[in-house]
């Protein structure tokens, strides 16, 4: 029987569908048929019309819902769980498809196109109107009548929910809220990509004027500057970068044409007497000082002195133990700080709140980890402050102030030894996302610690005689520091500390806030100061005193049980011990490491040097519990960097020209997003210059990389252990965790943990030969140097036969090793292996459980302070060098107070002589001669209007019209292209389908020669587009953005054909991106030409004969599909993509030209072939990592047959337990003194001990680490090289949002 057979009434049959196709273009039944059909009434029109109507009473039905729900308080049993029962939202489901014709083919299958698959970010849903309080029977409120609201006390189990967004989240929280910034959150601040320039968003740090100030007239508005004029011009001074640029002379020729300048207003303006009176404004003045009190807070800069104790190995009684007074400490009061920020910002959290998803009501609700403020601790924090006794007289509302420190040293200069170590300070109580923007300008400055001054050594000596120990100098910096602490926690702190202080909020609402202190980030040498434990010592851990020989045990069930029993608190036996340690050196004379001393504290590591957070001890605060994880220092610039080095060795050691393939491998990676993924240097081997960025950038491309430079077996143990490693930092690096991802993240801990393991042992016999001969070779040459020495001290007195004897050595040792070298002071190791005995190793089984507690890792990340440190760079800069701390405190008050004003009054006006935007379309250039010969590519040099992208849109493509192509000349200038087969047929095909149901998508359909004569294209011409952007809802529930051009970032993802499918995706490379106008002359239909946007692809296969996916811990791979394959070029609704994706060439497969011979269109100009095969790199960022590992809150939900697990991390069997102990007790070098850890061990203590804090080793290279420079070829790779995208952008957030992390904002985490 024949498959495609015409209408009944014609009765031809046919054994392919395209000899059908070509019957029917002449079959008189059926042409007539198709008049009829064009007669019938149009399906679509009554399609739209049901769904309409459907569409009316599902909204009808879901305002009665929450009419019926509004004002409810869920309170649940006592043996039913809280989050069991929350309210449910209906999800609308799409309506079948129409079929789209009604001859003889039959209907194929359609979906919805992606655009109205994917939702728009939305904003918690707000809480329903407060009930009255006598309906509230749980509720108990204080009858005292007081001018502020009462505030309800209830247990958190009572709690109020909101409704569910169309996300499934919902909120609960343990009391009514008086203030909810996210009442006006909008789409801008939902969004990674920023907004227009003149955007102002409703989520930016909004400041008002003090309520003591009069803003009735211009002088009292600008006070302490006389007018507008006077205030704008002292903000251009003091704001922006110390090096004008064109775009600060931008800013001050908008402010000269805006009607706030006045020439007159400068009639006697100087900018000497300006700035010195707002410096006055803006200082400290103390309590009882006899100066009128300034209009602004009095947070500004105290200069003082500290003192610290220094032991001289004598005796002496409490009273004469020497001292030593360190001058140039600059610090602000805590609790000033704290009423300036409570007073000003509107965008602060005053209750916390748990945060949960649930996709349908019948679900499990899952927690959500992200903010500080709905974190377990902010609410453990809160219901405690609600617990405890008011103070007497006082019915306000009481608050926590979440505080978020943050300190390291840094360098001012790239030459000389100017340094600063500054102490930071951010709110918890604010978004993440605003905290990580440095221009939001939110960091707080705290403190400028200063350091030992050179005269201090001298100073002992002269006191003692002796010269000053490196233990003795460690020791002296550690007390320097917490004396520095001890002056921030001071008497005010503390009484605020435990009795609040009353500051009245911008909503007018007097409220007792309550300073908490919450996370401290650092790196390891700062926090081994901040936990007063030796660096590196028996217990290295900040969190724990497990020995450091179980450190290898990472991931393992007695590992995870170790860090609960072993963990650090601050006790009073550990204080007494402290205390007893400090007798025996100031008072009994004894040294700071002696044999009393270790006998006392070597146990687990302490140091005699008091803890300045113990005065916290009793609130109960346990210090050891803030130290945050490091991920940029602990894991990108730790553990991947000393297993890249590692992997490096063993390229080398393999022998042949595997380094310098692996070398040409990362060059030839393909970049991604803006600045995602970067061009990788000529020699990634040398390692030199590298920042954090650089090193998670190597990560996330390492598989296809290292895929097949060595052999099979080694091969799979390496590709594994890198999918491995690359899965840990996607799921560390997560901006938005649930309990699922962090599940994931436990059994991702005891994988990494477990193959890390198996890498040491499986190479370390691989590389012992290797290293033998090394030994042997440098052995022979440091003889030959000691012959050398010994034949010219024996023959100094013949000087003729001396030389001659010298030059024979010496040309013998450079025919051999190349000029002559002088001995080590010790010959190397002949065993070389991958050291497991790092502290930073040991860090990665925290990072879980610190979740849970405190949010997402970006929330405490360092790389927040790296950034900061900019700012003081800054600073330094504008000073003269004398006294330069002290002048940079100015700077900073003068930068923060005017950035405050400034975003308190901001002028919205236009310009003067400023001229408004015009349409695109208008302001075009014409039509450019082009030659006859033209591609569908436009090259990077021409120039194309594109403004900034609407968040609502789902994609953006300018609508210039200065690149046509004529369609028949292009068809015949590339006659015989195997991409231009059937070019103009497959166009007016994919038009029409696209015509007749726009909203739907589908594969081809093909359309008979009397409906392709109904579709005209104006003028016969194709506009070619530059760029296309296209916005994407991200995992975390944010809109992210992805530039997409035919030059460079050309791959796109779509959703698969069929929801069965193998893979849920699609992957194509667009060739071209076009508009063309189009007239469909049917019945019914506009004569108008209308606009349509296609995108001419070239098609991807999903290889189903390679086994890929996270079970078999391998990446996806595909390959282009063969010219001869009728679907293997088409064309694509931009609608229906997904976002860009990254596709990077499988290297150890050659190029081939069998899916696509010679020189084509499809191709670059200079392209002759193609890569056999494509990894798809799900690791290019958090966003896509998630959409291929499932269980993102912003994503639609998309059917996944290889999506991770999430289950619980497995149980290993007791064999396996044991086979970990063994591995860690039965090692090669057991001992805990092997060479590595004691080669580690003084590398470390001597950083501690000879050098400055600023002087490690993390920070050498921090300007590196903030440089962005890009050549004009990087550009070329990076930017989508349009004009007016004026986009704040993440440039190191892997999310399209990073990182890179990283955030959004043009100073964002992009450098890192």
């Amino acid at each position: 029987m024949m498959p495609f057979t015409c209408l009944q009434s014609c009765g031809a049959s046919f054994l392919t569908e395209r000899g059908l196709d070509r019957h029917q273009d002449h079959c008189e039944e059926f042409l007539a048929a198709d008049e009829v059909q064009n007669t019938l009434p149009n399906a679509l029109e009554i399609i739209e019309e049901k769904r309409a109507a459907k569409k009316r009473k599902r909204e009808e039905e879901s305002q009665a819902l929450e009419a019926g729900l509004a004002g409810t308080i869920d309170e649940p049993s006592q043996d039913q769980p809280l989050i069991s029962s929350p309210p449910t939202a209906d999800v609308e489901m799409a309506p079948s498809p129409p079929s789209l014709t009604i001859m003889g083919r039959g209907a194929r299958t359609k979906k919805p196109t992606w655009k109205l698959l994917e939702r728009l970010p939305a904003a918690p849903t707000p809480l329903p109107p407060q009930p009255p309080v006598g309906t509230q029977e749980n509720i108990t409120v204080d009858d005292r009548d007081e001018t502020p609201p009462p505030v309800t006390q209830l247990a958190w189990q009572a709690a109020v929910r909101t409704v569910r967004n169309i996300f499934g989240q919902y909120r609960e929280y343990p009391t009514w809220p008086t203030h909810n910034p996210d009442d006006t959150v909008s789409l801008d601040d939902l969004s990674n990509t920023g907004t227009a320039p003149a955007t102002v968003t409703s989520q930016s740090p909004a400041y008002t004027l003090p309520n003591d100030t009069d803003t009735s007239t211009a002088d009292q508005k600008y006070h302490p500057f006389r007018n507008a004029s006077v205030f704008w011009l002292m903000n251009w001074m003091w704001t922006g970068s110390p090096m004008k640029s064109i775009l600060e002379m931008i800013k001050l020729v908008n402010f000269l044409k805006s009607d706030d300048f006045a020439k007159e207003d400068l009639a006697d303006f100087d900018i000497r007497k300006e700035t010195a009176a707002f410096d006055n404004a803006t200082k400290f003045q103390p309590p009882d000082g006899s100066e009128t009190a300034s209009s602004f807070p009095n947070d500004g800069w105290i200069e003082s002195d500290v003192s610290i104790q220094v032991p001289d190995g004598e005796k002496h009684t409490t009273d004469t133990i020497p001292t030593f007074s360190i001058p140039g400490l600059h610090y602000r009061s805590l609790v000033e700080v704290i009423k300036r920020t409570f007073s000003h910002l509107t965008d602060l959290h005053y209750t916390p709140f748990r945060n949960f998803w649930q996709t349908d009501g019948a679900g499990e609700a899952e927690r959500i980890h992200d903010e500080l403020f709905s974190s377990d601790a902010m609410l453990e924090a809160h219901v405690e402050l609600q617990r405890q006794p008011s103070e007497p007289g006082c019915n306000l509302e009481r608050v926590v102030a979440a505080l978020m420190f943050w300190s390291d040293a840094t360098h001012l200069a790239n030459f000389g030894h100017a340094a600063l170590w500054p102490i930071y300070l951010w709110f918890g109580n604010q978004s993440k996302w605003n905290r990580g923007k440095p221009s939001m300008g939110l960091c707080q400055h705290i403190a400028y610690i200063p350091k030992l001054p050179d005269s201090f050594e001298d100073d002992y000596f002269d006191r003692t005689g002796k010269p000053l120990s490196p233990e003795l100098l460690t020791h002296c910096r550690r007390e320097l520091l917490h004396a520095v602490w001890k002056c921030i926690l001071d008497g005010t702190f503390m009484h605020a500390y435990k009795h609040g202080i009353v500051i009245e909020c911008p909503d007018g609402i007097s409220r007792r806030f309550y300073p908490r202190i919450f996370t401290y980030s650092a790196d390891y040498p700062e926090k081994v100061l901040l936990s007063t434990i030796r660096n590196f010592g028996r217990c290295p851990c900040s969190r724990c005193t497990i020995p450091k020989e179980k450190i290898p045990e990472l991931g393992t069930h007695v590992d995870s049980r170790r860090r609960e029993t072993h963990a650090r608190k601050d006790t009073s036996p550990r204080r007494f011990n402290i205390r007893l340690a400090r007798e025996f050196i100031y008072e009994h004379g004894y040294g700071v490491k002696s044999a009393a001393v270790e006998r006392i504290l070597g146990a687990d590591s302490s140091v005699p040097t008091e803890n300045a957070f113990s005065i916290l001890a009793k609130s109960p605060f346990n210090f050891f519990a803030m130290l945050a994880p490091d991920l940029l220092h602990e894991y990108e610039l730790g553990v991947w960097k000393a297993v890249l080095i590692h992997l490096i060795r063993i390229l080398v050691a393999n022998g042949g020209n595997s380094a310098q393939a692996m070398n040409r491998r990362y060059r030839q990676v393909p970049t991604f997003g803006r600045s995602t993924i970067r061009r990788f240097s000529d020699n990634v081997a040398g390692l030199k210059k590298l920042a954090a960025r650089n090193f998670e950038d190597l990560l996330q491309c390492a598989i296809p990389v290292f895929d097949g430079l060595l052999d099979d077996e080694d091969n799979d143990i390496i590709i594994t252990l890198l999918f491995t490693l690359a899965e840990w930092h996607a799921l560390a690096k997560l901006r938005l965790h649930t309990e699922s991802t962090i599940r994931w993240l436990e059994q991702s801990t005891t994988d990494l943990g477990r193959q890390l393991r198996q890498f040491e042992k499986s190479f370390q016999r691989k590389l012992e030969p290797v290293s033998v001969a090394k030994h042997a070779k440098q052995q022979h040459l440091n003889e030959t140097v000691r012959h050398l020495q010994r034949t010219r001290q024996h023959l100094q007195s013949e000087a003729g036969v001396g030389q001659e004897a010298e030059g024979e050595a010496q040309e013998e040792l450079r025919g051999s090793q190349g000029e002559p070298q002088a001995a080590p002071a010790s010959e190397p190791s002949p065993n070389k292996k991958f050291n497991l005995h790092l502290i930073k190793l040991h860090a990665l089984g925290d990072y879980a459980s610190f979740i849970r507690r405190f949010g997402t890792t970006d929330s405490y990340s360092t790389q927040s302070g790296e950034l900061e440190h900019r700012m003081v760079k800054r600073f330094y800069a504008r000073t003269n060098k004398n006294r330069a701390v002290a002048q940079m405190t100015r700077l900073e008050r003068r930068n923060q107070v005017l950035i405050r004003q400034a975003r308190t009054f901001q002028a919205t006006r236009t310009p003067k002589g400023a001229t408004k935007s015009t349409d695109p379309v208008s302001a075009a250039a014409p039509p450019r001669v082009h030659p006859r010969r033209v591609r569908p590519t436009v090259a990077f040099r021409e120039s194309e209007p594109l403004p900034s992208t609407p968040l609502d849109f789902h994609h953006h493509i300018s609508v210039s019209r200065n690149f046509p192509i004529h369609l028949h000349s292009f068809i015949l200038d590339n006659e015989g292209d195997p991409a231009m087969e059937d070019f103009y047929d497959r166009l007016q095909d994919h038009l029409l389908g696209r015509l007749l149901h726009p909203d739907w998508s589908g594969g081809p359909s093909e359309f008979s020669i009397a409906e392709r004569r109904e579709l005209w294209i104006a003028n016969d011409r194709l506009y070619r587009h530059k760029v296309m952007r296209v916005n994407y809802t991200g995992y975390n529930v944010r809109r992210g953005q992805d530039s997409i051009n035919s030059r460079n970032h050309a791959d796109v993802m779509t959703l698969a054909a069929e929801e069965n499918s193998d893979h849920p995706f699609r992957y194509a490379r667009v060739i071209g991106i076009f508009h063309v106008d189009v007239i469909h002359n049917a019945a019914g239909a506009s004569k108008t030409p209308t606009p349509k946007e296609v995108l001419w692809v070239r098609w991807f296969q999903y290889d189903k004969s390679y086994r890929a996916g996270f079970a078999r811990r391998r990446l996806h791979r595909i390959h282009f599909m063969p010219s001869n394959d009728p679907t293997t070029f088409g064309f694509l609704d931009p609608d229906e993509v997904i976002r860009a994706c990254h596709l990077v060439p499988v290297y150890k497969l050659s190029a081939t030209e069998q899916w696509l011979a010679g020189q084509s269109v499809a191709r670059g100009e200079d392209e002759f072939d193609d890569w056999k095969y494509f990894y798809v790199n799900i690791f290019v960022d958090r966003d896509m990592y998630m959409r291929y590992a499932g269980g993102g809150v912003g994503h639609y939900q998309v059917a996944l047959n290889d999506r991770r697990t999430s289950g619980p991390a497995p149980m290993a069997t007791d064999e396996q337990e044991a086979a970990d102990e063994s591995l860690s007790r039965h090692r090669d070098d057991p001992e805990p003194s092997t060479s590595d850890i004691a080669a580690e061990q003084l590398r470390q203590e001597a950083e501690a001990a000879g050098a400055d804090i600023i002087d490690d080793v993390q920070d050498q290279d921090v300007d590196d680490e903030h440089r962005e420079e890009l050549t004009l070829e990087e550009e070329d790779e990076v930017e989508d090289g349009s004009e007016d995208d004026d986009l704040e952008h993440d440039v190191g957030a892997e999310d399209g949002e990073d990182g890179a992390g990283d955030w959004a904002d043009e100073e964002g985490y992009a450098d890192l």
